[in-house]
Order: structure tokens, then sequence, then C-alpha cells
């Protein structure tokens, strides 16, 4: 037993001092990106009073991040009421990403203390834009309680712009809507087969903000509708 204790120990010891990012890889938060299901992700509210700071995350000058130490405090910070989208949570606090109005956004942690996790009613209708602002939702609802959704997307290279775009119809009541689209027409993800080139995409109201990630087939080169989505 001692022996396969002072393997393990040594052999961890040699990942550790060998991939320092892998370790550090659980303090870091990357925010909502397209490695994240946007069907499994949820809305939090801060609900402490005064204000909330954001809680770096690991890094390479050796802080123990995230805590409650003061070196791990971030200059930003939201108050009661703010809304955040949240992908995972770790050791008492929450990976989250936050959008306001005029676009500007923060992924950090935030203590999970300060806040509440909340399950909005689908409120779909309005023109949506990611931080970004090249790519743009437009959805109405329409009669037989339904919504119809224009998606536009742009990548402008410097010399060039390449665009996407798709138009396709939800149940306004759902939070969620999932499709396939080959440019003209609407189908399931579910009988797409894999690497056929059909642009994909999954989509996740979440009250203030819209969650979009896409399989990068639904434009030109680098074109892609991946991102959170506020309202304008």
């Amino acid at each position: 037993m001692m022996i396969r204790r002072s393997l393990s120990f040594a052999l961890l010891s040699v990942l550790l001092a060998a991939s320092p990012a892998l370790a550090r890889d659980a303090g870091i938060c990357r925010g909502f990106n397209l490695e994240d299901d946007p069907l499994g992700v949820d809305l939090y509210e801060v609900t402490a009073p005064g204000r909330t700071y954001f809680v770096k995350g690991a890094s390479s000058d050796g802080e123990d991040c995230p805590s409650t130490s003061p070196e791990c405090q971030a200059r930003s910070f939201l108050i009661a009421g703010d809304r955040v989208v949240v992908n995972r949570t770790a050791g008492g606090f929450a990976c989250a990403s936050y959008l306001n109005r005029k676009g500007s956004d923060i992924a950090l942690w935030l203590p999970l203390s300060a806040l509440r996790k909340t399950n909005p009613e689908p409120g779909w209708a309005g023109n949506w834009r990611n931080a970004e602002g090249n790519a743009i939702l437009e959805i109405k609802e329409i009669k037989g309680g339904d919504i119809s959704v224009n998606g536009s997307a742009s990548y402008n290279n410097g010399q060039s712009v390449n665009t996407g775009e798709f138009n396709v119809f939800g149940e306004a009541r759902e939070s969620t809507l999932t499709f396939a689209y080959d440019g003209e027409k609407q189908g399931r993800i579910e009988d797409i087969s894999s690497g056929d080139g059909t642009c994909t995409v999954r989509m996740a109201q979440l009250g203030p903000y819209i969650a979009v990630v896409d399989n990068n087939a639904c434009g030109g080169l680098n074109v892609t509708f991946t991102g959170l989505y506020f309202r304008q």
C-alpha cells in the first residue's frame, strides 16, 4: 500500500509539473463559449446588498484564485438585480457572463452566496445582438403562438466580408429552440448526419439573454452565431 501511494504521488507531481495549465483549469472561467450547451446553462440574479465584485480566476502569477482573498478581487462589480449567465460552478463560485445594454461584456467568477438561480418565462420577441455587434437575431411573435427568427452574422477580415443567415420558426412558450437549416428550409438536428455541412443551431432564452451555439457551418469562413445576445 505504501509503494502504491508513493507511486501515485510521484505520478501526480510529474503531471502537475509538466502541465501547470491543467492543474489550474478548474480555476479558469472563460464564460459562455462554443464548448457549452446553451440548453444546459442557467440564469442567476445578484441578491447581495451593495457591490458584488467579480473574482479573478487562476493565472500564471501564483494567485490561488478564485477565492475570497483580496488579491483575487477584480475591479468590476454588479449590484442587486443584475443577472448573469452561469455555465458552471466550482468551490463556492460561479463562472458568470454579464452583458449590459451597451454591449460591454465580462466573464469572471462570482461568489455563489451572492446569487440566486432564477427560471424566467421565455420572452423571445425583440431585436438581439451579440457583444461584438457582428451577429443579430430579429425575433417576432406570429399567429398560433409561434415565433419567427431571422439571424444574420458576418466576419470582416479587412479585405472581404463573409456572411451567414437563417430564417426559422419556433414556439414562443418554449425556452429552447434547436434546428438544422440548409439555406432554404428548417429541419431537425436529429435528422442531420455528422459532417454533412448543414447549419445546426441550439439556443436558449434566458430572460435578458439568448444563448446560442452553432456548428460553424452557418455561413462563410469564420462566420458564427455562437455567443450571448442582449435585447437592443
